[in-house]
């Protein structure tokens, strides 16, 4: 019988192999629960999880998308991730600058709002989602896909990301989260070296977290 655990290792197989690109709708839900031979209440419980993750997204009423990619959950997966993040985002976010609509940022300015509500309730889970919801936010803002595709590469797994995060200390908590808003701030102001230096330095922080040179 066919778990929601093995349908969920599926569909991320599917997705690193292309499948479907980024931003792009999964099948509906019948059809997709058929391709797979699966029930779609085990369907259902894989892309809970996915979403959870934050590699999908539900939205009400248009169906389910790719919103980052997956990769593996280890230490060593984790800081490639962040060493690629370091490098690929800021300079994305350069390129990304010039077009950002207005609503792109509101959007910003709510999840920012999630993601330190989140903090101070101490959910490292939910702290961890809204990092990527942001940044797959920043992705959208890119006319060239196949450059969003490059970002999303190197966003790291959201599991491995909240266990990173269980770990910090308050202190490079707090200073996590100023460097998401300082990202936020250049954007808003139109500042894309601003912005671009604030994500690098996220990242920076975060290989710090582990121990690692940033």
């Amino acid at each position: 019988m066919t778990t929601p655990a093995t349908t969920e290792r599926r569909l991320e197989q599917a997705l690193l192999k292309g499948r479907w690109n980024l931003f792009e709708r999964l099948p509906a839900e019948r059809l997709l629960a058929e391709k797979l031979g699966v029930s779609r209440a085990t369907l259902r419980t894989a892309l809970r999880t996915l979403v959870g993750r934050g590699i999908l997204e539900t939205r009400r009423g248009s169906g389910t998308f790719v919103k980052a990619l997956p990769c593996r959950s280890d230490n060593a997966s984790l800081a490639d991730s962040l060493r690629a993040f370091r490098i690929v985002m800021p300079h994305l976010l350069m390129v990304a600058q010039p077009s950002f609509a207005p609503s792109a940022i509101l959007t910003l300015e709510r999840q920012l709002s999630a993601t330190g509500m989140a903090l101070h309730a101490s959910d490292m889970r939910l702290f961890a989602q809204y990092h990527l919801q942001f940044f797959s936010t920043l992705l959208q803002g890119l006319s060239n896909t196949r450059l969003a595709q490059a970002g999303a590469a190197t966003l790291p797994d959201a599991h491995a990301l909240a266990r990173l995060l269980q770990d910090c200390p308050p202190i490079r908590l707090e200073e996590i989260f100023k460097h998401l808003a300082r990202t936020l701030h250049g954007l808003r102001h139109a500042d894309p070296q601003a912005s671009s230096a604030a994500l690098s330095a996220y990242a920076a922080c975060l290989l710090q977290g582990m121990g690692e040179e940033a």
